[in-house]
């Protein structure tokens, strides 16, 4: 992502990752579904709302899902679902897509 001319800001468990986000109003956060603290799941609920003011894409990430894991992953607003082990020029790809697509009403 660096090497695309992208700054990447990591936090070592959700809670911290919640932290940044709030405080460096990332275009994107990248998540995994199993984290300390605050879960995936519960961080992207979280962020979820702070998309008022503009498009905020997620991504969540992880090994193995489950039906229902899948289910609201879907239904939440701007966000991607990616597989380990996944390319990482996939996911570059995926967020180059997602800012590159005509400005719509997201929420």
């Amino acid at each position: 992502m660096k090497k695309r001319g992208y700054r990447v800001l990591t936090a070592p468990d959700g809670e911290a990752g919640l932290k940044i986000i709030r405080a460096e109003h990332p275009d994107v956060v990248i998540t995994d579904i199993m984290m300390p603290k605050i879960d995936g799941r519960t961080l992207c609920e979280m962020i979820n709302g702070l998309e008022d003011d503009r498009p905020l894409l997620t991504i969540v990430m992880t090994c193995r899902i489950s039906h229902d894991e899948r289910i609201w992953v879907e239904a939440m607003t701007d966000t991607i679902f990616m597989e380990k082990p996944f390319s990482p020029s996939l996911l570059v790809d995926s967020v180059e897509n997602y800012f590159s697509r005509p400005q719509v009403n997201r929420c």
